[in-house]
């Protein structure tokens, strides 16, 4: 297990689960939706085919070190996958507030950590597959991968004579025998993270060594995820403290073509950056709204990809994070869009040190026990915390799916959003799919912050009309 993935085990509490949930709207047919019976159908046939299917925890002898994945030899699906039928009136409130509902808890951490919904009952005759996935077995790529393999570019029609296709297991080595491989093993580990840690100091040390003199002294930048008392973002109605961890979420899809259509208002602005462009007018707005403007810019985590080329289906988490700044202070859309793309473009040439801050952040999980780490993650949901300068104000996440449309069985997916993670201190997500011939926006944020999400989304459409109104 990677240390960042055991991060993600040590991030979630109860209320706070660490695990993305696809949310794959399905058309609607003459016949109805699709029976419960061939979802499962699918997944029995398919699903041994992503090495997460059976993997499990195996933890640490006597929690010394760190847990490790192992695979199970069979997966009950009837533990995994389940029914319900969305409440009256079956709108698309009604649907967001049933997923927030079958997703509002961490996962077993006693099966395979991912969970699959089928739920129907909506008024127009569609239906919903929700898939949770942790963020300590899967990545957003590797979600990516796992669509091709449960999904279909064409309709393909259910064949029940098929056998499920058989897990293969791994067995579990005796705690004993564990303990005599893995503790020196990880002590070696450790030697290696703290020679790391003490190249990346002696870097930043030979740094200020090698600045021209006389030079006004300046202390070492540190990591983006380490509170900073002279580079920290405006604090923001998002940045409070929260005692009620209920989720509100809101969609919205957009046409692909206008927002590609965007582009030429900055020449060499890239897709990414215009919806970051569209979250910078939508959070003006909204702050505005509620008279918690700043006069400067407010910082967005973006997950990046780290993976080689033709590595897109490798399983894992294979990520670092950009830091972007979001100028809301600007009153101009364009002058926002051309901003955002200073920014980001500073963040691309900057990545190979959040990989290094990334990896290093790994490093400190390798040489603290994983309860006082578990300790300072649990710190950051408390009221103390919010008396730090925050390190971020929300995150921004951006994946490319596929151009053409997918099929679960015979049923065409209209729609892929994501209900995002939410944890303290960061209670704002965003996440936007590239997906068919729209672009799929979900908000997931706490309700106590916000109450009233369906705001942001509309001032993403907003946003994306003012810009169209730029276009020459």
């Amino acid at each position: 297990m990677r240390s960042t993935e055991s991060i993600f085990l040590r991030l979630e509490r109860a209320g706070y689960p660490m695990d993305v949930a696809g949310i794959y709207v399905l058309e609607a047919a003459p016949e109805g939706p699709l029976p419960f019976a061939d979802i499962r159908a699918v997944f029995a046939q398919r699903l041994s085919g992503s090495p997460i299917a059976n993997r499990v925890i195996a933890h640490a002898p006597l929690r010394i070190g760190e847990d490790r994945w192992s695979q199970a030899d069979s997966v009950d699906l009837d533990a995994h996958m389940h029914y319900r039928v969305v409440p009256a009136p079956g709108d698309q409130s009604a649907l967001m507030n049933t997923v927030l509902d079958v997703t509002s808890q961490p996962l077993d951490r006693g099966r395979p950590l991912w969970e699959a919904w089928y739920l129907t009952g909506l008024a127009d005759g569609r239906s919903a597959l929700v898939l949770r996935l942790h963020h300590a077995v899967m990545d957003g790529m590797g979600m990516i991968a796992l669509q091709q393999l449960l999904f279909d570019v064409a309709p393909s029609p259910v064949c029940h004579d098929l056998e499920p296709t058989p897990m293969v297991g791994r067995p579990h080595p005796s705690l004993l025998r564990r303990a005599v491989v893995e503790i020196p093993s990880r002590l070696a580990a450790n030697t290696v993270a703290t020679k790391r840690l003490l190249a990346s100091a002696a870097e930043q040390v030979g740094v200020l060594a090698r600045s021209p003199r006389p030079a006004p002294i300046r202390l070492p930048e540190l990591p983006g995820y380490v509170p900073s008392l002279t580079n920290a973002p405006p604090l923001t109605l998002f940045n409070q403290h929260v005692t009620d961890p209920h989720k509100s979420i809101a969609i919205v899809s957009l046409p692909f073509a206008q927002v590609q259509a965007v582009r030429v208002v900055v020449p060499g602005t890239t897709i990414n950056e215009v919806l970051l462009a569209l979250v910078t007018g939508s959070m003006r707005d909204y702050l505005a709204a509620h008279d918690d403007l700043p006069d400067r810019p407010i910082r967005t985590t973006c997950p990046v990809n780290v993976r080689a080329a033709g590595d897109d289906g490798l399983p894992g988490n294979h990520l670092t994070t950009m830091w972007v700044d979001l100028p809301v202070h600007l009153d101009d859309p364009v002058k926002r869009l051309a901003a955002v793309r200073a920014s980001s473009a500073a963040a691309k040439a900057a990545l190979p040190r959040s990989r290094a801050e990334w990896d290093s952040l790994a490093d400190v999980g390798d040489l603290l026990l994983p309860g006082v780490v578990s300790a300072a993650m649990a710190f950051a949901g408390t009221k103390a915390s919010s008396l730090l300068p925050p390190t971020q104000n929300l995150t921004v996440s951006t994946l490319a799916g596929p151009r053409q449309p997918l099929y679960l069985a015979t049923r065409r997916i209209a729609n892929v959003f994501l209900r995002g993670i939410v944890s303290p201190p960061v209670h704002l997500f965003v996440a936007a799919i590239t997906y068919d011939q729209h672009v799929d926006i979900s908000v997931t944020t706490v309700s106590q912050l916000c109450p009233d999400p369906q705001a942001l989304v509309d001032g993403l459409a907003t946003e994306l009309d003012r810009l169209l109104a730029a276009v020459p």
